[in-house]
């Protein structure tokens, strides 16, 4: 099982937060590694949507995922699951903190290809992943900051 867990703190309130991650279709505008995001349920928020992602890996576009919201709580998390090229779980957690706020984004799910694939996860991918959600985060930072 492959994890990551990156932070960041946030000089805006947990509200301030949300609403830029609860705004799904927006979300393309700070995670920089997606490069086509459609919410494909009828809802477009909240527990039951449904997302499909394409993302870069290394610059190409190599990873199609199905995301379901499976819990939604405003102001302070939501959690997803992952189906389609990728399998397992994925989860935004905003912590009050003092001048602002913590955000969290956690990511367990299982690398394709087995053995090899947890071994490549740990000697390369795990890392650039680690490097990309934290220009993701400091794009999400500065949006939430400056609304």
């Amino acid at each position: 099982m492959a994890h990551l867990d990156v932070r960041v703190f946030i000089r805006a309130t947990p509200e301030r937060v949300w609403e830029v991650i609860a705004d799904i279709p927006g979300q393309a505008d700070w995670m920089v590694d997606v490069r086509r995001l459609e919410v494909t349920s009828e809802q477009h928020s909240g527990a039951g949507t449904v997302v499909k992602v394409t993302s870069e890996l290394f610059g190409l576009p190599l990873v199609h995922d199905t995301m379901r919201i499976t819990s939604w709580q405003p102001p302070h998390r939501f959690d997803v699951e992952h189906s389609g090229g990728v399998t397992g779980t994925g989860a935004f957690v905003i912590e009050s903190a003092p001048g602002g706020c913590i955000f969290t984004w956690v990511e367990d799910f299982r690398p394709p290809l087995g053995p090899l694939g947890e071994l490549g996860f740990a000697l390369l991918v795990g890392p650039h992943m680690q490097r990309v959600f934290g220009r993701s985060l400091d794009n999400l930072r500065r949006l939430a900051e400056e609304g």
